[in-house]
């Protein structure tokens, strides 16, 4: 009899990714201090910067107010306090800890996550998870580069591989459509998007072979959609 492996992705799927943000931002922002005397509360203007739509450089606009001659260098360096630090205050969404609840009890479960592997990791710890699945495939170890990062297939062909049998059935929940659902279509899984109003990809540009097949607005609408 064929299973139903269920694999889930991390940020903003299971926790608000805006709660490492703000944790990170808090932990540069004290290195600022700390190092550059910079007294302006920096973690609170660059989660300032986010709401307002900033992903790009806001670690560099942030800390070149107060401090106009920092270098390139000097912002690669706060950027990987950012990406480094213990994570604190952070917190599954309500229906992401049902769903690790839920399906944690009937079987085994997966995780791939896309960035730094320190950074991801950390999330890991912070949130309290990493004993929730058998198998977890950060897409930075892969490859250098990132380059098998989403929607690169090999991290799923990799979960194939550790969390399940021939004729078992897969479903891949994520929450960006420009990226996570390209490479569960192809291999014949099932695609669900937890579309969650405010969150960072809500509204996002869908790729080309990666509509999901199946829109959610909470993770609790899992059982009606798979059966389980």
């Amino acid at each position: 009899m064929s299973r139903l492996r269920i694999v889930f992705d991390l940020d903003d799927t299971l926790y608000p990714e805006r709660d490492f943000a703000r944790s990170g931002f808090a932990a540069a922002g004290r290195w600022a201090a700390k190092k550059h005397g910079v007294v302006a509360d920096l973690g609170h203007t660059m989660l300032e910067l986010l709401d307002s739509g900033h992903r790009g450089n806001l670690f560099g606009i942030a800390l070149r107010a107060h401090r106009p001659e920092i270098s390139a260098e000097e912002i690669a360096e706060m950027h990987e306090i950012y990406r480094s630090h213990e994570p604190s205050g952070l917190n599954l969404f309500e229906d992401g800890l049902w769903a690790l609840d839920h399906y944690t009890a009937q079987g085994d479960i997966g995780l791939i996550t896309d960035g730094h592997l320190v950074m991801q990791s950390g999330k890991v710890r912070g949130l309290g998870i990493g004993h929730r699945f058998r198998e977890i495939v950060y897409t930075d170890t892969l490859a250098p580069g990132r380059s098998m990062a989403k929607p690169h297939p090999r991290a799923f062909e990799r979960m194939q591989q550790a969390l399940g049998e021939p004729g078992d059935r897969f479903v891949y929940i994520g929450d960006n459509p420009a990226k996570d659902f390209v490479s569960p279509n192809a291999l014949g899984w099932l695609s669900v998007w937890v579309d969650r109003p405010g969150g960072i990809h809500h509204g996002a540009t869908v790729a080309d072979g990666g509509a999901p097949q199946v829109t959610i607005k909470s993770l609790r609408e899992l059982p009606g959609v798979l059966g389980v």
